[in-house]
């Protein structure tokens, strides 16, 4: 089946659902932000055990990224709304003119808050348990949180378009494959690109951060309540122009095409 073809359906059924059954929609979205956390604390936990039995050596960031695209994983093959894959999918349907842009953007807004309200279910749930007992500043989430609230606006922004270029090119590449398999191949390595080079995602960071703020103590020195807001919202906007322009928005241009070069 064509690009064109499979991101049209894509698109006219997240906006059916969206438009005529909210709570269902709501649901899908909650899950989005459940499966990411949930990834994002194992490969977190595995990541800071590597780190400990090697320290110095800088391994746990390594683990960490080849384990992160788990929970991207699990979203696609569970049918579940993950924002920043929406960012793509709204900007390529209102580039063909499939929806209006004001419908697009009311597609990520909502997936937004709802993977945001998955996110800090999870993390309440995993502040509680034994293997984020102890956490604190020097513990791999930690200082990975810290890194990103340290960043200046305006590096958020770049990374964070960077970081949602990579992540759609795996939800694109995701298309095409054809069982759980060949998705699982093509997901988990790309998704390592952009987490291995320490990119800003928005969802991802909604994962990273509340796990921290609810299991870490001390928490980390620059997470206070304006770094995280700004951050967000500084990479969510690059998010958008990153997999939502970038990505969703070439694609459908390129799609249009009246030679027999198409996706």
């Amino acid at each position: 089946m064509a690009l064109n073809d499979i991101a049209e359906a894509a698109v006219s059924k997240k906006i059916e659902l969206l438009d005529s059954e909210f709570e269902r929609f709501a649901v899908r979205s909650v899950l989005a932000g459940a499966y990411l956390t949930l990834g994002t604390a194992f490969a977190g936990v595995v990541g800071e055990a590597v780190e400990s039995a090697n320290p110095g050596h800088g391994l746990g960031s390594v683990v960490f990224a080849f384990l992160f695209g788990l929970g991207l994983f699990a979203i696609v093959i569970l049918n579940a709304e993950l924002a920043t894959g929406n960012m793509m999918f709204a900007s390529y349907g209102a580039t063909t003119k499939q929806i209006s842009w004001g419908k697009g953007i009311w597609l990520i807004v909502a997936t937004t808050l709802f993977n945001l309200l998955g996110a800090v279910i999870v993390a309440m749930i995993l502040g509680y348990s034994a293997k984020f007992s102890s956490v604190d500043p020097t513990h791999l989430l930690s200082t990975l949180s810290q890194g990103k609230l340290e960043k200046e606006p305006l590096q958020a922004f770049v990374e964070a378009i960077a970081a949602n270029f990579v992540v759609n090119m795996a939800i694109v590449a995701a298309l095409f494959a054809k069982d759980f398999a060949s998705k699982f191949f093509v997901i988990v390595p790309i998704i390592a690109i952009f987490v291995g080079l320490g990119l800003e995602h928005v969802i991802a960071n909604f994962s990273l951060m509340t796990i921290t703020m609810l299991a870490s103590d001390p928490l980390p020195e620059a997470m206070t309540f304006p770094n995280v807001a700004i951050n967000w919202l500084v990479v969510w906007l690059g998010n958008i122009v990153g997999g939502g322009l970038l990505i969703g928005g070439v694609y459908a241009w390129l799609n249009k095409t009246q030679t027999v070069y198409k996706d």
